[in-house]
């Protein structure tokens, strides 16, 4: 077994410092309990045979076990000796069962930090990183590979438990006959050797089980996800045929690793074999009493359990390595990966949001998505920003919500670089609806005041209002406590447009960002909720990426995109006079 896995099995524990010496001395005081009761035969059969204990081949144990009961009545040595060894037995089994919650207790805690310490580090690390990141296995790390760590810190809980079994009847084994013991050593030595070469290839194959359940849970994520796109096209039999791939190669991989782990166990029961006659043949010709070759046997007998169950769990703590050098290696990428952000408190917008040439690229070695960016935003300016798909809309914004760094150039704000200022203060400010309106799981009233934590049940309605959503809402069954679904898909685009126009309106934003936020309604309520825009207006700074000349020239200045280039601003009145300007856009009237 790799070492480097206990290390870091006990640094998951490291928040539990109780928790690994409560095991160790759960398990060593259980594991003596049972085996002086086993002992205690000596001089059971002493009395039952007759004939003294204290053959010149015995070991200390015998001539102690006796002489500590030799102060027991005669007519009483047996009921006396039964009674302590029921006592031993039961005193065994509460210290196990203790044993055994302890283990379960940590099993559970462990898996539970793991997610939410995956969780915190996905929350807080650079928003490009976790852009980045394949879905399928994140979603595998957090529903199987957390779970598999905390089984594993249940297998090194046994694996203790084992260990501490074994040092203790191994020395009882060499205090009863140090000769026998000297013999099992030398049967157990080769069985230790193959269990080493066990453990490499179940390491191995819990590497492989891995990787497969991470492609299955892409792949699982692509079908439920892109069922429409793969309906529209025909594509169920493909997708079919690759879901059935992914899978089977998972039931391969289980198979293998669970093949191996089930199999070692028979396979050093069978090892064991020896063992017992040669222990069995030296007393013979040693003249070992029967009284003391029988506790031997048994101590020897009851060591197989634990040392079947230490080879077992070796094995099966291999397999899953893998579990945790994924979450591991995911957790220090974060780490590695922190989202930026400043020190300075930022309050509220005064002045204006200037983009200083600003140039950013997703990748190196690909043309820049934006280059040489130069814009103002006055505070309580209304600018619609309008461009081809591709020409830099959606990064300009993403650099606005600071999910991503300029490359080049500067972002101000009143004067100050962007970056300077704490990053979620800055976000507090910003209120986003898009034309992909990401509803949360909940209902309509938590995404509502999503924006706003607190609100009040009249600022939410206020802003039903506002976004013209409350004819829909109030129609519905459950009003504000009806669930949305995942991604508010039991709701209507429009229906979900409308909800996030309301999360948006309830912020009460320094600046609202309208990505095409009413391309999914009518025009009626289009211009019911451009009404309420249009009330915002001068209260705060409203940027609207849209394709309408409607929206355009409501707008108190226009910025025309291409290229990631700006080669337009200006009232509406002058773009839309500029020759060809709206048409090379795509706008539509």
């Amino acid at each position: 077994m790799n070492w480097r896995l206990p290390r870091s099995l006990l640094a998951l524990a490291r928040p539990y410092p109780w928790v690994v010496p409560t095991l160790v001395v759960l398990g060593v005081l259980a594991s003596l309990a049972e085996g002086i009761g086993i002992g205690l035969l000596i001089p059971v059969l002493d009395d039952v045979i007759g004939g003294p204990p204290g053959q010149a081949a015995a070991g200390p144990l015998a001539q102690w076990l006796s002489a500590v009961t030799a102060w027991i009545p005669a007519d009483y040595h047996l009921p006396v000796l039964a009674l302590f060894i029921v006592a031993l037995v039961a005193i065994k089994t509460v210290l196990m069962i203790a044993n055994t919650s302890v283990s379960a207790w940590i099993d559970g805690r462990v898996a539970h930090d793991l997610r939410v310490a995956a969780a915190d580090r996905m929350l807080d690390a650079d928003y490009a990183f976790v852009a980045s990141l394949d879905q399928g296995r994140i979603v595998n790390l957090f529903e199987h590979q957390t779970d598999r760590v905390g089984v594993a810190m249940t297998l090194f809980a046994n694996l203790l438990g084992a260990a501490c079994t074994v040092l203790v009847f191994v020395s009882l084994l060499a205090l009863l006959s140090w000769q026998l013991a000297l013999i099992v050593l030398a049967v157990v030595l080769p069985v230790s050797l193959f269990v080493r070469t066990m453990t490499r290839r179940a390491n191995q194959l819990g590497t492989t089980l891995v990787r497969t359940c991470s492609a299955l849970s892409t792949r699982i994520l692509e079908v439920v996800n892109s069922v429409r796109t793969i309906r529209l096209f025909g594509g169920e039999g493909s997708e079919a045929r690759k879901f059935t791939a992914a899978s089977d190669d998972v039931r391969r991989a289980a198979f293998r690793t669970g093949l191996l782990t089930g199999t070692i166990q028979p396979t050093v029961e069978f090892m064991y074999v020896p063992v017992f006659l040669a222990v069995f043949g030296y007393a013979l010709h040693s003249g070992i009493g029967l009284p003391t070759l029988f506790a031997f046997l048994a101590l020897l007998y009851r060591l197989q359990t634990p040392l079947k169950r230490l080879d077992h769990v070796r094995v099966e703590l291999s397999a899953h390595g893998a579990a945790i050098e994924e979450i591991g290696g995911l957790l220090r990428e974060a780490d590695a990966r922190p989202a930026s952000s400043g020190a300075i408190r930022f309050e509220h917008l005064q002045e204006a949001i200037e983009f200083d040439q600003v140039c950013f690229g997703y990748a190196a070695g690909v043309a820049p998505a934006l280059f040489e960016v130069s814009l103002r935003m006055r505070r309580g300016e209304v600018v619609a920003l309008i461009g081809r798909s591709g020409a830099g809309k959606s990064t300009l914004v993403n650099l606005l919500c600071r999910l991503y760094e300029p490359t080049a150039g500067r972002i101000l704000v009143d004067g100050a670089p962007l970056s300077q200022f704490d990053a979620r203060s800055w976000r507090s400010r910003i209120a986003f609806a898009g034309q992909d309106a990401d509803l949360l799981l909940g209902t309509i009233r938590e995404n509502i005041a999503f924006g706003a934590p607190g609100a009040s049940d009249e600022q939410i309605r206020q802003a039903i209002r506002l976004a013209h959503a409350a004819s829909f809402v109030d129609a519905l069954p459950a009003g504000l406590e009806t669930e949305v679904g995942p991604g508010g898909r039991k709701l209507s685009g429009g229906q979900r447009q409308r909800i996030a126009l309301a999360r948006a309106f309830i912020r009460q934003p320094d600046l609202l960002i309208l990505d095409e936020a009413t391309n999914a309604v009518d025009s009626v309520t289009e211009s019911e909720i451009q009404a309420a825009i249009d009330a915002l207006a001068g209260r705060c700074t409203i940027l609207i990426i849209a394709h309408r000349v409607g929206t355009l020239r409501r707008a108190d200045r226009v910025v025309v995109l291409d290229g990631g280039r700006v080669v337009e601003q200006g009232p509406p009145e002058q773009v839309m006079a500029a020759e060809g300007v709206l048409e090379r856009q795509n706008v539509l009237d």
